[in-house]
């Protein structure tokens, strides 16, 4: 519950999820649904080359995470208010900033960019690892947060792009950083210190807290480095570029689904049951995507798919707080999940062909091996944990 001083106190009832955060974690990760949109308007443009795109995708998502895992590592969440205002307005300025570099020097100021969104990802994070209700608050943050990637992925291209090129829709992107940076009145002062752990050594993450977070990390690797892929991929099954359009369509449209759901069943669930389960089925639907199928069940997989990435993620917050009950290891939680998705395309990158993207597919399986091993540890662990009254049993 907020107190008058707009404290969001640790794993009390707490307020319906703070408006203000709630829109700048959402402005933070605008970029990872628009990356195709952006970068490939500059590629188009002559500003990166095919190459770059990679070295960019990657240089801006990694600095997200990284400054999201430091910023919930030293900074502390007091003067909450102008900390996100600095951080707000110097994203703004980065997005204006790369309208007049190109190559390289383009690279460095996205990653910056990244640095200052992985601050702003960082309040948002804080205040659902704070929450009563951390499933559900999650469930809300990432159905919004798609449905904007997917809003202004449509909006863009055929609005200021038309005329404006990719320049425009940087300029768009600054603007609305921008009033990310007004939104913070309306956000708290700061943020509750996170409750010690009993045993607890000097605030430091255990090694159980750190298998959580591996989880988490590899189970992003096999989602990315799917989604990455999946063009390609539908190529080498015999799809036409039209099908493989609509099965992404399809993906991000479940996607939102996947979110939804998990904000409303999420209570509901038994976490360890959600992320075994999830993890079962997709290893069927990996199964699948490698037996060359038709059109129709490529599409009914990929569909698939998109539901259970988003339905899932809700779960990795609840999974880190049985593990670790100080919350510090939900803190983290973006970082992992940031840092995984960088790591499992670059490392499929290593392992596709020219013309054939199938090495994804053992990438990715090999990650979901991984991911679905630590959970299946971590569940046994935690079997006789007594559940804090604020999580799903």
């Amino acid at each position: 519950m907020s107190a008058s001083d707009g404290t969001i106190a640790a794993g009390t009832p707490a307020q319906p999820l703070n408006a203000a955060l709630l829109y700048i974690g959402v402005v933070s990760l605008l970029i990872a649904g628009l990356q195709p949109v952006i970068l490939g308007g500059l590629a188009e443009e002559g500003r990166l080359t095919v190459g770059q795109i990679g070295l960019a995708a990657t240089g801006e998502l990694l600095a997200l995470g990284v400054a999201c895992g430091l910023a919930a590592a030293f900074l502390k969440p007091t003067s909450l208010r102008t900390k996100l205002a600095l951080a707000c307005l110097a994203h703004a300025a980065c997005n204006v900033g790369s309208l007049w570099v190109s190559g390289f020097e383009l690279i460095a100021v996205r990653s910056l960019t990244g640095l200052f969104a992985g601050v702003m990802l960082w309040a948002t994070i804080g205040m659902i690892a704070r929450s009563a209700r951390p499933e559900r608050q999650a469930g809300i943050f990432v159905t919004v947060q798609t449905l904007a990637q997917l809003l202004l992925a449509a909006v863009l291209p055929r609005t200021v792009m038309i005329t404006g090129g990719v320049d425009a829709a940087l300029i768009c992107l600054a603007v609305i950083s921008v009033t990310a940076a007004l939104s913070v009145l309306g956000a708290p002062k700061l943020l509750a210190p996170l409750p010690k752990a009993e045993g607890e050594a000097g605030g430091k993450l255990t090694p159980f807290a750190w298998t959580g977070l591996a989880a988490v990390f590899f189970y992003m690797a096999f989602i990315v480095a799917i989604w990455v892929y999946l063009e390609p991929l539908a190529a080498r099954v015999g799809l036409t570029p039209s099908q493989a359009h609509g099965a992404v369509a399809a993906a991000l449209a479940m996607q939102v689904l996947g979110g939804a759901a998990a904000t409303v069943l999420g209570s509901r669930l038994k976490p360890a049951q959600v992320l075994i389960g999830a993890g079962v089925i997709n290893i069927g639907l990996l199964a699948v995507l490698a037996s060359s199928p038709t059109a129709p069940v490529f599409m009914a997989a990929v569909a698939a798919f998109g539901f259970l990435w988003l339905f899932v993620l809700p779960f990795h917050t609840v999974l880190l707080i049985r593990i670790d009950p100080s919350r510090r290891a939900a803190m983290q939680l973006g970082a992992a999940q940031l840092l995984g998705s960088s790591a499992g395309p670059l490392a499929a990158s290593l392992l596709v062909g020219d013309t054939d993207a199938a090495g994804a597919m053992r990438l990715a399986a090999g990650c979901l091996a991984v991911a679905m091993a630590l959970i299946v540890a971590i569940t046994l662990r935690l079997r006789g944990r007594p559940v804090p009254a604020d999580l799903p049993a």
